[in-house]
């Protein structure tokens, strides 16, 4: 198409634009193990030892470079940045607190302020310091004091320039792969032993969502709590297979929303930190249901085979609608080959949101997973989630071509239907 110079290109005429709500937040999330590199004593770097998988070793070295990422993510024009604590760098052995790491992340904190970047601090994601793992881990009530030290430290050096806090990252999503499937760390297939570790993280968010309180006590700020919970759509593979739609229920409330429900009720939660990347047809087979891995849905599968369903986010953000707490889109993400299909699955989730929006739900941020290419667990760098593509042999950033159209969105607070 020719533009035709004091004409408006006739694409853009028949557009509807949406306009995001005021101060919202356009970040991208990162985390500790993931990113930083160099993270040596928690028991994910016993695990790949021991399963000979590929180790995270240097990540992206962000733990060196985290001021050239923001100046990334500034570039970007975003205003807020999703990172997580690394609870082994504060106390690297039992007994023993290191001091470095509350003034490396002070460091990292003042960094993202002095940038504009809000800063949302996780806590927990995934990763234990090997002591505490030796002590019998999360499925060990007696530990919960030790997690609460760790927060109530971190809270005291921090609290001058953080304001939202995310105890749990994906608490479910930690619990099946630890203690059901066995696939992390401890690598436990124990029903019991799943369950107390959920009953023992509850109690401790409870207590942590009450010490960050008391630590904010008498400051200005007033801290924001909450967790990021990984949500994802459940639907029966067949679509008039009763027992399959029971299955995909159940797994609906105990995956997606138990754990809210519960700490909703308590009034535990300032906003929901929610992860939405895909949609699960469930199966009847097992004593749980599995999900179906075939491709006779109509969805595409991207880079991981993980279905592509922006209307199942839409449905998700809107089931929250009347809980009355501000939701924040925590993560959301794609890993493809094809450069072009990464800007095909953001829209339309950004588009979700809009219309989620547009319909009552309070949605006040989105954070895009992740602002980097990094280390993903058991499937190790193979997938490529980043707005910035890593050489993890020189360590250069180079962005996508995506990121731009991100960049844009966020710049305009608004979004073309």
């Amino acid at each position: 198409m020719v533009a035709v110079p004091g004409v408006k290109n006739c694409y853009n005429i028949f557009m509807a634009e949406f306009k995001f709500p005021d101060k919202f937040f356009w970040g991208a999330a990162m985390s500790a193990y993931q990113h930083e590199g160099g993270i040596f004593n928690c028991d994910w770097f016993l695990w790949e030892i021991d399963k000979k998988l590929e180790a995270a070793g240097e990540a992206c070295r962000h733990y060196e470079m985290f001021e050239d990422d923001f100046d990334l993510a500034k570039n970007l024009n975003l205003n807020a940045i999703r990172i997580s604590l690394e609870w082994s760098r504060f106390y690297p052995k039992d007994g023993f607190f290191s001091g470095e790491a509350p003034d490396h992340y002070g460091a990292v904190v003042k960094a993202m302020r002095a940038r504009n970047l809000e800063p949302f601090i996780t806590l927990h994601h995934f990763t234990n310091p090997i002591w505490f793992a030796e002590r019998g881990g999360w499925a060990d009530h007696k530990n919960i004091d030790y997690f609460v030290e760790y927060v109530r430290t971190a809270a005291q050096a921090l609290k001058n320039d953080v304001k939202y806090w995310l105890i749990f990252n994906e608490p479910m999503v930690f619990l099946f792969n630890a203690f059901v499937a066995g696939r992390w760390p401890p690598g436990k297939k124990s029903l019991s032993a799943a369950y107390r570790a959920m009953e023992n993280m509850l109690k401790a968010y409870c207590l942590c969502y009450e010490e960050i309180k008391s630590v904010y006590k008498g400051s200005e700020t007033i801290p924001l709590v909450s967790f990021a919970q990984h949500l994802r759509g459940f639907e029966p593979c067949s679509l008039h297979n009763k027992i399959e739609a029971t299955i995909a229920s159940w797994r609906d409330h105990k995956f997606n929303g138990a754990v809210i429900e519960t700490l909703a009720k308590k009034g535990y939660l300032d906003f929901l930190g929610i992860n939405y990347y895909t949609k699960e047809y469930v199966t009847a087979r097992g004593l749980f249901g599995r999900e179906c891995l075939k491709r006779h849905h109509k969805e595409r599968k991207n880079f991981l085979g993980w279905n592509v369903a922006p209307d199942s986010f839409y449905e998700i953000l809107m089931r929250f609608k009347d809980y009355k707490i501000p939701l924040i889109v925590t993560e959301n993400g794609t890993a493809e080959k094809d450069n072009a299909l990464y800007e095909e699955y953001m829209l339309a989730h950004l588009r979700a949101m809009a219309k989620a929006i547009k319909a009552g739900v309070d949605l006040r941020g989105y954070f895009w997973w992740s602002l980097l290419d990094n280390f993903e667990w058991a499937d190790g760098f193979s997938p490529h989630f980043g707005l910035y593509e890593v050489n993890y042999h020189t360590f250069e950033r180079k962005p996508r071509p995506y990121s731009a159209t991100y960049g844009k969105i966020a710049e305009d607070n608004a979004i073309e239907l």
